[in-house]
């Protein structure tokens, strides 16, 4: 079942995104990370799977998706750029380091769309 949580005292939340279609993760991703930058987080674990996959063609869509919004710019208006030394790039999940935002807002957390599988 797809998740998130919300550590304040860290600030960073954490998103698994298994139960997704690739499209469906990649949207729900992209919400989180703008959705934690506007609240003033630092980082965002994205939790993807496929841990055991290297290549794009053995499977890992969703991880593979990631990282090629990372290496994209596609991430660029709330995320660290994607040569940070702040980003953690790991077999089965990904940290991203935010930018700072100058006027974080302070307000609730948007649910999370059901799971497809």
């Amino acid at each position: 079942m797809a998740w998130f949580e919300v550590d304040i005292f860290n600030r960073c939340i954490e998103v698994d995104l298994h139960d997704y279609s690739r499209l469906t993760a990649i949207q729900v991703a992209r919400e989180k990370i703008k959705e934690a930058y506007e609240h003033g987080f630092r980082y965002v674990r994205l939790i993807h799977g496929a841990s055991n996959i290297r290549h794009k063609e053995d499977g890992g869509s969703i991880k593979f998706a990631l990282r090629s919004m990372l290496n994209n710019g596609g991430l660029n208006n709330w995320a660290e750029e994607k040569g940070s030394k702040n980003h953690r790039l790991k077999d089965e999940s990904m940290v991203l380091a935010l930018r700072k935002n100058p006027k974080p807002v302070d307000g609730e957390w948007k649910e999370m769309p059901m799971g497809e599988y």
